[in-house]
C-alpha cells in the first residue's frame, strides 16, 4: 500500500491499526505540494518494528492505539534497539500525559488526529527530518571529538612513559661514570707516588667527567630548543665544511667502532644559509648514531648534493636497521629504538630529536629509511640551497 516515489522523495512510514485513518493521513500526504513525500502504511505493532529494524524511511509515525499495545511501546522497542528515527506520535484529543509520555521517550514530535491538517503534518515531518539531521551531525562531531581525545590521550600516556624511561635512563648514565672515577679516586690515593698509576687513573676520571658533560650539554641543548631558546648564527657556509667539521667530531667514534668512512665529493660545492656549528652538531649527532648502531667493518656513508632548490646530505650506514614499526618514532623525544647492538645501549635518546628540530629551525627536513632489522639506514637531511656568494 504505497505510493510510488519520486527522486528524492522523503519516505514516511505510518504504523496504524486503523484503515481509515491510514486513507485520512494518505489524502493529507496527497494534499502536501511539491509531491515529495511518500507514505507507506503497516497495521500492527510486529511489523512496525519489523519496517523500522529494515531503516528504509526517512520518517516514521506511530498511532498511540495499536491493538493490546501502544505507540510509545512501540518507540520505546525501536530505541531499546538503537534504532534511528526520527519518530512522531498521533494521539487523541486532550492526551496531554501522553503527549509528554511521548516527549520524555524521545518522540521528535507528537500530534493530534483530531486538529490534524497536510500543514501541520508537513511542518512536523520537515522539521523532524531536520532535527535528525542536526542530530547526525552533532553525532559525527561528537564521534570525530572522542576520537581526537582519545588518540591526544593515547599520546599523553606514551609521553609520560617516555618520561619515565627518560628519567630511569638519565640517572643510569648519569651514575655510570661515578663507579670508574670513585675507583679511580681510591687507585690514586693508594698509589702514593706511582705517577704511572696516578696517570692512568686521572684519564679515567678525564673521560669520564667529559662523558658526564656530554650527556649534561644535551640535556641543556634539548632543553632551549624545545624552548626556542637557541639563536642561529645564520651566515652563508659550504656543505663541505659542514660535513668536514661533523666527521672531525665524530671520527674517534667512528675508528673506535671499526667503521669505514666514504664521503664522496660532489663536482660542484653547495652552499646553505645556516649556523656552522649547529649544523655540524646535526651531522655529527647523525655520525655518531651510526657508530653506534653498525658493526665493526661496516661503512657509513656521507654525500651530498643539490637536487633543485635543495641541498641534500645523506647519512647511510650498513648496521643493524629500524624495524618499520619504530621509524615513525625515530625522532620522538626520548625515544630509543630497541636494537640489537651491545654498543648501542648507551645515551639518553635526544640526539635525533635535537637533529630534527635544528634542522627545522633551518627550513629544512630529515627523513630516515631503512630496509628493515640487518640492512642498515639512511637519514636524509633537505636544506634550501642558495647561491655560493661573489
Amino acid at each position: 500500500m504505497a505510493t510510488p516515489a519520486p527522486k528524492a522523495a522523503i519516505r514516511v512510514l505510518l504504523v496504524d491499526d486503523d484503515q481509515d485513518d491510514y486513507i485520512l493521513t494518505r489524502d493529507l500526504v496527497a494534499e502536501i505540494p511539491g509531491n515529495s513525500y511518500v507514505l507507506d502504511w503497516v497495521s500492527d505493532y510486529d511489523a512496525g518494528l519489523e519496517a523500522v529494524g529494515r531503516g528504509e524511511h526517512d520518517v516514521y509515525l506511530f498511532d498511540y492505539r495499536l491493538g493490546t499495545r501502544t505507540g510509545l511501546d512501540l518507540l520505546a522497542a525501536a530505541r531499546g534497539r538503537g534504532l534511528g528515527g526520527p519518530f512522531i506520535l498521533l494521539t487523541g484529543q486532550g492526551q496531554s500525559e501522553i503527549d509528554r509520555a511521548a516527549a520524555a521517550a524521545g518522540a521528535a514530535d507528537y500530534l493530534e488526529k483530531g486538529k490534524l491538517d497536510a500543514v501541520s503534518l508537513e511542518r512536523s515531518i520537515r522539521y523532524a527530518c531536520q532535527q535528525k539531521l542536526y542530530e547526525t551531525e552533532l553525532e559525527r562531531k561528537v564521534q570525530e571529538r572522542t576520537s581526537e581525545l582519545a588518540a591526544a590521550n593515547a599520546s599523553l600516556r606514551d609521553a609520560d612513559r617516555r618520561k619515565d624511561e627518560f628519567l630511569a635512563t638519565l640517572a643510569h648514565e648519569l651514575r655510570n661514570p661515578l663507579a670508574p672515577i670513585r675507583n679511580a679516586l681510591e687507585i690514586m690515593r693508594l698509589a702514593a707516588g706511582n705517577l704511572s698509576g696516578i696517570e692512568q687513573s686521572r684519564q679515567i676520571i678525564d673521560r669520564q667527567v667529559r662523558q658526564m658533560v656530554r650527556l649534561i650539554d644535551d640535556l641543556l641543548d634539548v632543553s632551549r630548543i624545545t624552548r626556542g631558546k637557541v639563536q642561529l648564527n645564520l651566515e652563508p657556509v659550504p656543505v663541505p665544511s659542514i660535513l668536514d667539521a661533523a666527521l672531525e667530531t665524530s671520527r674517534p667514534q667512528l675508528e673506535k667502532a671499526g667503521l669505514k668512512i666514504v664521503s664522496p665529493q660532489p663536482a660542484k660545492t653547495v652552499w646553505v644559509k645556516g649556523d656552522r656549528v649547529r649544523l655540524a652538531q646535526v651531522f655529527s649527532n647523525l655520525l655518531n648514531n651510526a657508530a653506534k648502531y653498525t658493526e665493526p667493518g661496516g661503512t657509513v656513508t656521507v654525500e651530498h648534493f643539490q637536487e633543485g632548490d635543495w641541498a641534500v646530505i645523506v647519512v647511510r650506514d650498513t648496521g643493524v636497521g629500524i624495524p618499520p614499526d619504530a621509524l615513525p618514532h625515530v625522532f620522538d623525544l626520548f625515544t630509543q629504538v630497541d636494537r640489537t647492538l651491545n654498543r648501542a645501549g648507551g645515551g639518553l635518546g635526544i640526539g635525533l630529536a635535537i637533529v630534527r628540530r635544528l634542522v627545522e629551525m633551518h627550513q629544512g627536513q630529515v627523513s630516515v629509511t631503512s630496509p628493515g632489522v640487518g640492512h642498515g639506514t639512511e637519514f636524509t637531511v633537505r636544506m634550501p640551497a642558495i647561491e655560493p656568494p661573489r
